[in-house]
């Protein structure tokens, strides 16, 4: 029998018979008593009262070790406490301090200042919130409006396919409030003007007076997840630090068709698509030069994030990076998610009903494309209830892949993860419904432990962005705020954040030419 029943079989054959006992005792009493309670509460309340006082004095220690059992169950079958479990790279990379003597991992900064991090570090999370699942759906539900609030300037962005995605900075209250959103410009080709009650665009006036500030903060630049925007909770909870603690400028990207911005073009996004992202990083570097630039990536945009710096190298133009509920193989993880009853008749249709609603908000532009034409039709879209119908519907066509398991194939970061040349951290859940854990093989700790820049951390518990703590502040909140202010400020405050890296430790390049593997030849 396993430890982990040990709580159970206490239960059912320690205090379960004194509590049954108790129970079948006192039954035809405590049954009169509620009946005539309820019949007349005023004149037997007192009663009442006097007869659960007698019963707790009697019977304490069943109906304590009852609770302790209880909770002693839910320690062990859910998430209560909460594990880190860290993954260094065989020979990792290290980072040269702005004195330009000491070097140190990032496991050996981690070890010293955040202690949160650790390998077999532990946490205790919200004891209501005992599994994934329940940690999934209360991120799902909760909006948190009261909590880490913030303001945001808007720029609209133009790619150079014409599409637009909107760079939101997090700006002071006072500043928010010195422009009115009448004052404010429509940029081309967007029809609202009113952004909520924390969003506005900027001025004119405003945007140039960005160019070619002289400060030295440095800048944290968010990807958001699947057809979320900059006011998500999971993003805004890691902003406001960030921005009021750590004094970091900071942006969030906001996809084409989310958070409000109208698209220009007949497509929207995906995994693969990185070149928003690219467009932002330039804008970035452009307006900030010398600033050293960070970036956090949550869920969708964690992919499109470690798909970016995959395919940039060592040009990626960000300094550190951060991935959050990654999905690295996505059709492991598709699978995952709509093979297991509650994600697939839960979490599955409720991210495709969020993506049928972005279309119909932005269906005249996208009526433009034949593909979408073909799709969008009321019978098909009443039939639609899973993430992976989408995809084969629409996603895959908008970006010339034949079907979703084609577009999970090539979007998927695991296969060019050899590639990145950015230092990365990634944290995942190991009970994550929705990216899927090692059960699935959705979490390559064992191939990124290969490539010297990445180091990856795995929680026991946290479900998908949820790592909800007893008080609802979410766990990572600290510590990656903590970790990008300290690489700041022994790394990148001074010069420009030298790496030391061993050459012969990088992954080797697979000898594939022309799609077809090539075989080494050897000298006799």
């Amino acid at each position: 029998m396993r430890i982990i029943n040990i709580p159970i079989v206490f239960l059912v054959f320690g205090v379960g018979p004194e509590v049954f006992a108790m129970a079948s005792n006192t039954k035809r009493d405590s049954t009169a008593l509620i009946e005539q309670l309820i019949k007349s509460p005023p004149k037997y309340q007192k009663e009442f009262g006097s007869y659960l006082k007698q019963a707790f004095q009697t019977h304490y220690l069943q109906i304590y070790g009852s609770v302790v059992c209880l909770f002693l169950i839910l320690m062990a079958h859910g998430g209560i406490i909460n594990r880190v479990h860290y993954f260094e790279p065989r020979n990792p990379i290290k980072f040269v301090g702005n004195d330009g003597k000491n070097s140190f991992t990032l496991k050996e900064l981690i070890g010293k200042k955040i202690p949160t991090l650790r390998d077999q570090a532990i946490c205790l999370l919200n004891p209501f919130l005992f599994t994934g699942d329940l940690q999934t759906m209360y991120a799902g539900v909760r909006t948190f409006h009261s909590r880490d609030q913030l303001y945001f300037g808007r720029q609209i962005l133009r790619m150079r396919d014409g599409g637009s995605a909107a760079l939101d900075q997090v700006i002071s209250s006072a500043k928010f409030r010195s422009a009115k959103p009448e004052s404010c410009d429509i940029p081309e080709g967007q029809k609202k003007l009113y952004l909520g009650k924390s969003t506005r665009y900027f001025t004119k006036k405003e945007l140039l007076e960005q160019d070619g500030q002289q400060s030295k903060r440095p800048i944290v630049l968010a990807l958001h997840g699947l057809s979320g925007s900059s006011a998500e909770p999971y993003c805004r909870c890691l902003m406001n630090p960030l921005f009021n603690k750590e004094h970091f400028d900071c942006f969030v990207l906001n996809a084409r068709g989310c958070g409000g911005v109208n698209i220009t073009t007949p497509s929207l996004f995906c995994a693969l698509w990185t070149e928003d992202v690219r467009e932002a990083v330039k804008v970035l570097r452009q307006r900030y030069p010398g600033r050293p630039i960070f970036a956090v990536g949550f869920s969708m945009g964690s992919i499109i994030l470690t798909n970016y710096l995959a395919q940039e190298g060592d040009k990626s133009g960000i300094d550190f990076a951060v991935t959050l509920a990654c999905i690295w193989d996505l059709r492991a993880s598709s699978n995952r998610l709509e093979s297991h009853f509650l994600s697939g008749n839960l979490y599955s249709p409720r991210m495709t009903k969020n993506l049928l609603e972005l279309i119909a908000n932005q269906k005249d532009e996208l009526s433009l494309s034949r593909e979408f034409k073909k799709s969008y039709s009321r019978e098909n879209i009443r039939k639609m209830d899973r993430l992976s119908h989408f995809d084969d519907n629409f996603t895959s066509k908008m970006f010339g892949f034949s079907c979703a398991d084609e577009y999970y194939c090539y979007a998927s970061p695991i296969i060019r993860m050899n590639n990145i040349r950015t230092p990365l951290l990634n944290i995942n859940s190991e009970d994550d419904p929705v990216a899927g854990g090692f059960d699935v093989g959705a979490l390559p700790v064992e191939r990124a432990s290969f490539n010297p820049y990445i180091t990856m951390i795995t929680t026991t518990h946290g479900g998908h962005l949820g790592w909800f703590k007893p008080n609802n502040v979410r766990w990572y909140t600290e510590p990656v705020s903590q970790l990008m202010a300290e690489l700041y400020s022994e790394v990148y405050n001074c010069s420009a954040g030298n790496i030391q890296v061993d050459k012969h430790s990088l992954p080797a390049d697979i000898p594939i030419s022309e799609g077809k593997l090539v075989m080494k030849t050897f000298k006799s």
